[in-house]
């Protein structure tokens, strides 16, 4: 398999199953974006972590058949593996509440939302019912944005642990709380100048990580 960009490292480290660190970095990322999906299905948490769990397990089996000129985006593969082990657990459970008593006119109705055929809304099979299931394109969307938020969430924490914590305020207040340089400074006690070093820099690190996550056209 050629892998045409040399951004995907990661997805080569992986193919190594010896390489622990490669599959600590990568669930550190993708296994709170597939949580997050399972949750917005309306599974409930141990649900969710279940389907977790079950979609590294697939990967772990699958990640030497992925082909980026075959497959598309790691990212939107994923989030197919995610989707189907996700309405399996759904279906499994509506079985089960079929067993209990749910008409199979219902059970069929809700199938066809999760399958996300149509229009169908999937109908109250028990009194806690969750969110109606997203279909594939949805996913897809939600999906993307999850991973990359967990993306910057993972390389900023890394980014952290190796500067000092007025660098780090200074990146956080101006970057992510939209502070005024200005203000930061007053209350750090640096320079304005410091304070757009401290961020460039810290920034500059973080993109550094996140690079070998990005994909072909990012």
């Amino acid at each position: 398999m050629v892998l045409p960009d040399t951004r995907v490292t990661l997805l080569q480290r992986l193919h190594d199953g010896r390489d622990s660190s490669a599959w600590t970095e990568f669930c550190a990322i993708y296994e709170r974006a597939i949580y997050s999906i399972a949750r917005r299905h309306g599974l409930q948490d141990a649900d969710a972590r279940e389907v977790s769990q079950e979609v590294l397990l697939t990967l772990s089996r699958r990640i030497h058949r992925f082909d980026p000129q075959l497959d598309g985006r790691f990212r939107a593969w994923l989030s197919v593996i995610a989707h189907n082990a996700t309405i399996d657990l759904l279906r499994k459970n509506r079985k089960h509440q079929a067993k209990n008593g749910v008409s199979p006119s219902k059970l069929e109705a809700s199938n066809r939302a999760e399958a996300g055929e149509g229009d169908a809304q999937p109908p109250d099979l028990s009194p806690r019912q969750g969110p109606a299931p997203l279909n594939r394109n949805e996913q897809s969307r939600i999906f993307d944005q999850e991973a990359r938020r967990e993306q910057f969430l993972w390389a900023a924490e890394q980014t952290r642990r190796g500067i000092s914590e007025t660098t780090w305020l200074a990146f956080w207040q101006t970057t992510i709380e939209e502070q005024s340089c200005e203000q930061v400074a007053s209350q750090l006690g640096i320079t304005v100048g410091a304070v757009y070093v401290a961020r460039c820099r810290t920034l500059a690190k973080i993109k550094q990580l996140v690079e070998p996550f990005r994909e072909s056209g990012e």
